[in-house]
């Protein structure tokens, strides 16, 4: 015979819910099983189901059904996006192995319920994609749960309005093996395909990490590809109940010609490869921000630049003709200045700039004076007329991602040009 009873379970805490079900199965009427007295079997047959609320998940609303037959226990729970089926079987010495059969979550359809719990923090961003659990083990009244458990994220995208900030083609394989701990050791892998911030975009974005006791994120390793270039992450920690971290990143062979595209206001084409190391800064209330390190470019890379039209910048205290005398008659006795021409060139983008020096320099928090980055640039004309050399420095103020979003705050001083002798 079999038997079905509704129960519903009002404001259950998560930790709470299968003990909670085990009670609800005791008042549920379920019959033996004729071989009940046969060992190693499970002597309950008959089913039983109701809806599981948890206080954390106010709106899940998740309908469950328990399974009894002679070879063990299955419980269901299922509403729109999830699908849950778990076989509990008996095993000897009051021993229970557990396997998770089913474990599908469509995260499209459950995000509103988990933005709701996870607070403002949550509020300003869309999420979706398709997680998968599985995992098997064993669970003992003296020991507790053990085994493994997997999560499979695949096509995940999440984007904020708000921070201006989308992350596509998110991939996670995580496991672990601690489950009473909820620990995980650093293998765990998440990848990112692209991550658009700031008017800048990462591609291919590893990340590999775990879960030390305390809650501390443990990230030992990673990169990212950025400018035609890679970025690979050093190992850092973060506390997660202090979200905020520092972390340090090498620089290989970013192309230059890349990075202007992020600063028009300043270069109009470029060609060469940067290199260097980088200090970033997160925390909630201030974002992210580059805060030390540099990028430089060698003469041996043979870069190339030229400046978008900027009047005035090398020629807006010169004389295009020198005045031999202050009378009515000055002009036409003046000769032209031999470096207005070809420095007009150079500010206006018709002539470029070979580079004999590169260099984009970060401060951290204060200590530049007011600064928070600086471009360097010495090269030569490529024509070589007249002009031998040319030194410019661009100083920057605020935030770093204004920086990025085509150079507010920003001033030019330190021009020098030296003449051919």
């Amino acid at each position: 015979m079999s038997f079905f009873a509704q129960c519903r379970l009002a404001r259950l805490r998560p930790g709470r819910a299968l003990a909670a079900l085990a009670v609800a199965c005791g008042f549920a009427g379920l019959s033996l099983a004729d071989d009940a007295a046969t060992p190693g079997v499970w002597p309950m047959r008959g089913d039983a189901g109701g809806e599981l609320r948890i206080e954390a998940l106010e709106e899940l609303g998740l309908k469950w059904r328990l399974e009894a037959r002679p070879g063990g226990i299955i419980l269901r729970g299922d509403r729109p996006g999830l699908e849950l089926a778990v076989a509990l079987r008996p095993g000897a010495g009051g021993a229970w192995t557990w396997e998770i059969l089913r474990g599908e979550c469509d995260l499209g359809e459950l995000w509103p319920v988990f933005r709701g719990a996870a607070g403002e923090a949550a509020s300003a961003w869309s999420a979706s994609g398709r997680a998968e659990l599985s995992g098997e083990g064993l669970w003992t009244e003296a020991e507790g749960p053990s085994g493994e458990l997997r999560l499979a994220l695949r096509q995940g995208w999440a984007r904020s309005d708000e921070l201006e900030v989308e992350l596509d083609g998110v991939e996670l394989d995580a496991a672990t093996r601690e489950l009473r701990s909820g620990t995980m050791p650093a293998t765990q892998v998440l990848r990112v395909g692209k991550v658009a911030a700031a008017g800048a975009e990462l591609g291919a974005v590893e990340l590999r990490f775990g879960l030390a006791p305390g809650g501390v994120l443990e990230v030992v390793g990673g990169g990212a590809d950025f400018l035609g270039g890679r970025v690979n992450l050093r190992p850092f920690r973060m506390p997660l109940a202090q979200p905020g971290l520092t972390a340090a990143a090498e620089v290989e062979a970013m192309q230059l010609e890349e990075a202007a595209k992020l600063a028009p206001w300043l270069l109009q084409a470029a060609q060469g490869l940067l290199s260097g190391r980088v200090e970033m800064a997160w925390d909630p209330a201030r974002g992210l921000r580059v805060r030390d390190g540099g990028l430089a470019i060698s003469r041996e890379a043979g870069a190339v630049i030229r400046l978008a039209p900027s009047p005035g910048l090398l020629t807006g205290e010169m004389e295009p003709r020198f005045r031999l005398l202050p009378w009515r008659w000055a002009r036409a006795l003046s000769v032209n200045n031999p470096a207005y021409a070809p420095l007009k060139d150079i500010e206006m983008g018709r002539e470029g700039l070979r580079i004999e020096r590169f260099e984009v320099i970060f401060w951290p928090d204060g200590s530049g004076g007011g600064r928070t980055a600086a471009i360097h640039i010495e090269g030569r004309p490529t024509s070589g007329k007249l002009v031998r050399e040319v030194k410019l420095d661009v100083n920057f103020h605020g935030p770093w991602n204004e920086f990025l979003a085509f150079g507010l705050n920003h001033q030019f001083s330190g021009l020098s040009f030296r003449l051919n002798e």
